[in-house]
This record gives C-alpha cells, structure tokens and sequence, in this order.
C-alpha cells in the first residue's frame, strides 16, 4: 500500500513536474503532448522505483536517472539533440536544487537525512514539501516565459563560442570546486558527504574530458573564423577585381571607336580633322593620368587594404565613365570601429549610387566629391554627386528596402543596407537633394 501511494502521490507528480520544467525552458507545457507526458510519467517513476529497490547509491542513481530522462524525452517527444539536452538537464538539476532546498530547510530544524527515512511521517512531508519546491520552480519558469532557442546564436560561428564559454565555465566550477575540497573535507556535514576522496577521481576525469571537449571545439572554431575571415576579406577583393575589369572593357571599347574614327578621317583625306581629334584624344589622355595620379595619392592615405582596393577600382569606374572624382582622406580616423565587410558595403553602396546617378548627365557635367576624416566630436564620410534631383518628399523613402529610380525596376537595396550598417555601429546617416546635386553625409561620434 506504502509503494502505491509513494508511486501515485509522489513519483508521478514529481516526474509531471520535472518534464514540466523541462518544456518550461522553452515556454511549452507538456499538457499539448499529454499521451506522451502519461507515458514519460509512468516510465520515469518505475526507473526511479526500480534503482531504489536495487539499493543504488545516490550518485550512480542520479547519473542514470538524467541518462534515462534524456532517452524518453528524446524518442517520445522527438525532440532535437539541443532540445532534448537542456529540458534533460533542467530537469535533473531541478531535481537536485529542489532535494538541496529540503535538506537545507529540515536541517536548520535539526532535521538530519537519517531521521527523515526512519520516519514515515517525516518521509511524506519531506515529499510534499519536495513535490511544493518544483511546483514553484515550475510555476516561475512558466511566467518568466523563458525560450532558450532565442538565446542561443542562430549563426554557426557564434554557436560553438557560445559552447566555448559554456563549456568553458563548468570546467572553471569544477577547477575551484577540486582546489577549495581542503576546506570542505572536515566538515561532517551531510549535505557535504557526497564529496569524499573515492569520488576525486571521477572529477578529475571529467575535468579532464571537458578540457578535451574544449579543445576539440576551439579548433572549429578557429576554423571558422579563419574561413569567415577569409571569405569576407575575398569578397571584396573579387567585386573590386570585378569593377577594374568592368573599366578596363569600357576604355578598350572607347579606345576601338577612337581608332575607328582616326582611321575614317584618314581613309577620306580629311587630316585636319584627324589631327584636331587626336590632339582632343591627347587633352584627354592627359587628363586620365591627372586623375590617375590623384588616385595613387588618395590611395596611400587609406589605411585598410580592402578599402584601398574598393577605392581604386571605383575611381578607374569613374575615369572610363568620364566622371570627375575628387577623393580627399583627412586623417587617420577610417571608421576602424567598422568591420572592413560592413564598411565596404557602405563606402561601395554609396559610390555606386554616386557613379549611377551621375551618368545620367552630360560628361562635361558628371563629378563625384568624396570627403573622409573628422571634424570636432565626430568622424564622418560626406559624398556628393551630379544627378537627377530627388524630390524632397521621396529623401527618406530612399531607404526602404526595395526603393529604386530604375526604370528597370532593379536595384533597390544598397541605400537600406547602408543605414541599417550605419545604426548599427550607432551612427547616422544625412541626405540632401537640390538643383542637381546630391549628397549622403555618414557620422560617428569621438
């Protein structure tokens, strides 16, 4: 009669309660499987039942107990690997927190393990009382609304640093835990009795598996960010390859109707044509290696190398699309701040922009004027552009994803991905548009 009722009013409600706090750490309730939860109740019960019976010390038992737990939750619930995991774990260490709770209480009534087991009356308070402490974990759980899935990184990179640190942090414990058991081994405290010398080296063991553990996750680690750094340093790289050889098609295609045009006026005698073309094909030659020359000298002021790339094949856009560009860098302030990948997408958005809205004016007319340094109490990136103006009630539309001025209807994402980067690192962005001129100001504060 005893084992019915220890079985229907305490290991029952005990398991209900535990998978409870299980599913509370992911702000679900076990009633919506509730077949599974009766199935999950009945089995986790009887194994408790059954390594008591078996005289099993508390430790193996708690031991077993979390690898059974993390059996039914993983093929009743289908639950995922990290899912099953953690709701195994809240629930066992529920378990044991609770337990601490009641031996902490009872034995600041002078209330010791030895007199709550040859007592019945004190057995079934003990269990009540035991059975109220997860009532209330559970209830709490259930309010704070807690979802681990939101809290773990969803980004692989950031998940096995997230495991790094976790991981990291219990083997910390158990270090301290290991080096301060000098201090704790002549208390004859029950609560401490768990801790003798035949369990240090199941400890040590641990410690030392989670360091391999470590170890072995470091090395993804490492791996991925030397991946990730080198993809997000590519990139760029390959767009600006990408941009040089865009121009280079462009001046070799200018430099083939110039030949053909030489050869014409030559073919119908008409010289002083040919010679008047050639001298304004010389002009503009000169002016090329002007520009050329500027671009060296912007180019060594430039501290980062990705960006030095994207400045000089955007500026060799600009000399095949005819479109002056004046760059000036003041400075050494280059938004070091930014990650190189963010600021190539804002520096590389807004030149196309500039680049863009500037050939759709006569040659004679397209400019580009970019300013990079910092005046008092910020650092900024001022460029301005020759261009169709845009209407003042359209400047804050811009930045909506999906905006374009193309007729084509493409495009649309470079200015949205330009203040999105910009918030981010807490900065903000200015845009004006008059009489043909426009302009895009970026500011960070010192």
């Amino acid at each position: 009669m005893d084992f019915l009722l220890r079985f229907f009013l305490i290991d029952v409600p005990e398991a209900f309660l535990l998978l409870t706090i299980g599913f509370a750490i992911f702000n679900q309730s076990p009633v919506a499987h509730l077949k599974k939860t009766v199935v999950f109740c009945m089995l986790f019960a009887i194994a408790g039942e059954s390594l008591s019976f078996l005289n099993v010390p508390y430790q193996p038992k708690i031991v077993t107990m979390l690898l059974f737990t993390y059996l039914f939750i993983l093929f009743l619930f289908r639950a995922k690997i990290f899912m099953a995991v953690s709701m195994t774990i809240a629930s066992i260490g529920s378990m044991i927190l609770a337990e601490f709770v009641i031996l902490m209480l009872l034995n600041s009534q002078q209330i010791y393990g030895f007199d709550i087991l040859t007592t019945s009356f004190l057995q079934h308070f003990a269990g009540f009382l035991y059975l109220f402490v997860l009532a209330l974990l559970a209830f709490f759980l259930r309010m704070l609304k807690i979802d681990l899935r939101r809290m773990v990184p969803q980004n692989r990179h950031n998940r096995y640093l997230f495991m790094l640190i976790l991981i990291g942090s219990i083997e910390f414990l158990l270090i301290l835990f290991m080096n301060t058991s000098f201090f704790i081994r002549g208390n004859n405290s029950p609560l401490l009795q768990f801790y003798t010398t035949q369990y240090q080296l199941f400890f040590q063991l641990v410690i030392l598996f989670l360091f391999i553990v470590i170890v072995y996750l470091f090395r993804i680690y490492v791996n991925l960010t030397i991946n990730r750094v080198e993809t997000e340093t590519e990139t760029p790289y390959l767009q600006s390859i990408n941009d040089l050889l865009t121009a280079i098609r462009s001046i070799k295609h200018d430099s083939l109707n110039h030949y053909t045009a030489i050869n014409g006026f030559l073919k119908e005698g008409m010289h002083d044509m040919g010679k008047e073309y050639v001298q304004q094909l010389l002009q503009e030659t000169v002016s090329i290696e002007q520009a050329v020359e500027n671009s060296v000298q912007v180019l060594e002021g430039i501290q980062n190398p990705a960006i030095s790339a994207l400045f000089q094949s955007k500026m060799a856009i600009c000399i095949a699309e005819r479109i002056s560009c004046d760059i000036k860098i003041f400075g050494t302030h280059q938004f070091s701040f930014i990650r190189t990948y963010d600021l190539i997408k804002i520096i590389g958005n807004l030149f196309d922009n500039a680049i863009r809205a500037s050939s759709y004016e006569l040659e004679e007319n397209r400019y580009i004027k970019l300013e990079w340094g910092y005046s008092e109490g910020e650092q900024y990136l001022y460029i301005e552009n020759s261009g169709p103006t845009i209407p003042k009630e359209k400047l804050q539309a811009i930045f909506q994803l999906g905006y374009t001025t193309k007729t084509n209807g493409e495009g649309g994402g470079g200015l949205a991905v330009v203040k999105s980067v910009t918030e981010r690192y807490g900065g903000k962005i200015q845009v004006q548009s008059e009489q043909g001129v426009t302009s895009f100001r970026i500011s960070f504060g010192l």
